[in-house]
């Protein structure tokens, strides 16, 4: 009796060390939360510099890419790239260099690819000091997976102030560290927009570098109105098949990504350039016509709650430009920001609700598109003074929305699931799945060829508006 208890309980033990194991090798960000006075040791170590690197995402799930500054005169576009933390038998990756927005400066962009799934790797770059230390990045799945959705950072509020660009740095980092900590299977993290507040310092940047957690999460940051204030996007920033069309100008920009069978297309949203946003959802759905998921990304809030519904500029002209886009390729789901209110709306086509979408649902093949508008880091907003409004979109509200949230998509064979959840404890707030049996999105039926063809008016009218709003941007000095 007693040598089958002892052979039980090494049994037990055994299962035991191979679940901590299990564990442990799903724990993969190093990303502590911070109290006060630590993240303030780490904001004044680091505020003064512009050199930390962005993990960005790749045209592809075997692929990432790293962005960096570096002197001018010593910098070498390079990463080493090992399997191990000691880099023994590390691949070596060569990038380019391009201006930067200092003089003595450059820009080093490295594309990684060839990735292996559920694999662990130790990454290192070539920066001032020689090669950095290792950090990790481990890759998940290439099937089912998971995406981080977080928007509006906005590091520095409204302002340049180093205190309220501290704060919401520490914000940021409280943040990020408790979604990943509670989503250990988190692949990569997707932004709707405004990243950074004034869209002209380097600080800006720096501050949403400092998050260790960033070290191993892959990035696609969608370009907001804040960030549309200046240039510095156009520094910090190496995003897959970047698309600058015939009509953008300056910063604009919209481009695209796919990992496993999600396809995003990422809109800059601050562009009225219809013509522009048509020609590069097209060009992302031809090259990706096995995408059983497409989803959405722009900054500004189409079927959001509260105020968006009082904008001229979000109902009417931005509402012109992508609802027809959304529709046309079949769009499932959107995401948006803006205005700093957790909301998500039904099932959407032609502007109209076609089908309910209710929280803790699951719904199988439906037709139209979810439009997800996500809370902000920087500051939040309430919903209450607009619960009177009681739009006929609106299918979930955050009421209270004094605090941060984020949302995880997660994709696991026929199914994507919504959820999300308090940015300070993680509690569930609103969820809902789909699922989808029927992958044909028939993106050449005669409905739909008419409906390119009535959009062209809108980019008539697209390029119309454009030339307006350039008079308006330089009167105000800036997109706001």
């Amino acid at each position: 009796m007693k040598r089958t208890l002892k052979i039980l309980s090494l049994i037990m033990a055994m299962i035991m060390l191979m679940q901590a194991l299990l564990m442990s090798s799903n724990a993969a960000f190093d990303a502590p939360k911070l109290s006060d006075s630590e993240w303030d040791n780490l904001y004044e170590s680091l505020c003064d510099e512009n050199t930390l690197p962005m993990l960005c995402v790749g045209a592809d799930e075997g692929e990432v890419s790293l962005c960096w500054h570096a002197d001018k005169d010593t910098a070498n576009p390079k990463v080493r790239l090992a399997k191990n933390s000691a880099m023994t038998d590390a691949a070596v990756y060569a990038g380019k260099t391009t201006e930067a927005e200092t003089e003595n400066q450059v820009v080093c962009r490295v594309i990684m690819n060839g990735l292996e799934e559920n694999t662990t790797y130790y990454y290192q770059w070539y920066g001032d000091n020689g090669w950095s230390k290792a950090y990790k990045y481990e890759t998940k799945s290439f099937d089912d997976h998971k995406a981080l959705v977080i928007g509006d950072i906005q590091i520095g509020g409204q302002t340049e102030d180093s205190k309220v660009q501290s704060f919401n740095g520490k914000t940021w980092n409280n943040v990020l560290a408790e979604a990943l900590k509670e989503n250990p299977d988190i692949s990569y993290m997707v932004s709707p927009g405004d990243n950074t507040s004034t869209g002209q310092t380097a600080a800006e940047w720096q501050t949403l570098l400092m998050p260790q957690g960033v070290r191993g999460l892959p990035m696609a940051l969608a370009i907001g109105n804040h960030d549309k204030k200046g240039m510095t996007y156009n520094y910090y920033t190496n995003m897959p098949n970047e698309y600058f069309g015939k009509y953008f100008e300056g910063l604009d920009r919209d481009f695209w990504f796919r990992y496993g069978d999600v396809l995003y297309l990422v809109f800059d949203a601050c562009s009225a350039s219809a013509a522009d946003h048509m020609a590069m959802a097209k060009e992302a759905v031809e090259k990706n016509p096995d995408a059983k998921w497409r989803i959405g990304v722009m900054h500004q809030a189409l079927f959001g709650p509260a105020f968006c519904a009082f904008s001229a500029e979000t109902q009417i002209l931005l509402n012109a430009v992508f609802t027809p886009i959304f529709d046309t390729f079949d769009v499932d789901l959107v995401l948006t920001g803006h205005s700093h209110i957790q909301g998500r709306s039904n099932f959407m086509y032609e502007s109209m609700t076609i089908g309910k979408a209710e929280s803790g649902k699951t719904y199988t093949d439906p037709l139209g598109t979810v439009y997800v508008n996500v809370n902000a880091i920087c500051d939040q907003n309430s919903f209450e003074e607009y619960e009177w409004l009681n739009l006929p979109y609106v299918a979930y509200s955050f009421g209270k929305n004094d605090v941060t949230t984020y949302s995880t998509l997660e994709f696991k064979g026929d199914s994507m699931t919504l959820e999300t959840r308090r940015g300070d404890n993680s509690e569930l707030l609103d969820s809902l799945t789909i699922v989808k049996t029927d992958d044909d999105h028939n993106d050449n039926s005669i409905f739909k060829f008419f409906h390119r063809v009535l959009y062209k008016v809108v980019e008539f009218l697209g390029l119309v508006y454009l030339e307006g709003d350039k008079i308006t941007v330089a009167i105000r000095g800036g997109h706001f």
